[in-house]
């Protein structure tokens, strides 16, 4: 599809209706797709809390596979969990250094 602004709306100049690519067969490889990717809100909130209870991250997997049924059906990968801890340690890693920076401060003082 080939989209174009003319006077302030969008219109469509070409389109073609039919695929270039084969269709996914099978629902459980569509979290390999990057419109499928990421991890649902609830899901992140949940997972978060595992971290904070110090869960490895095949832990944590195990524990979503046993939620759905089978690995093969969660919709994320071990590495979007792994990604996600590494995001949670950074934000505790800066709250935790600012910690540390008052505290050197009020020393100082």
């Amino acid at each position: 599809m080939v989209v174009k602004l003319i006077d302030g709306r969008w219109e469509v100049i070409y389109f073609v209706g039919e695929h270039n690519h084969p269709l996914v067969d099978k629902p459980c490889l569509t979290k390999y797709l990057r419109s499928h990717q990421g991890i649902p809100p609830e899901e992140k909130a949940f997972l978060t809390h595992l971290h904070n209870c110090n869960l490895t991250t095949g832990r944590m997997m195990h524990i979503m596979s046993d939620f759905y049924g089978t690995k093969l059906i969660v919709p994320y990968v071990t590495k979007h969990i792994t990604n996600l801890k590494t995001e949670l340690n950074k934000d505790a890693t800066r709250e935790g250094d600012m910690i540390e920076t008052v505290a050197y401060f009020k020393d100082q003082q």
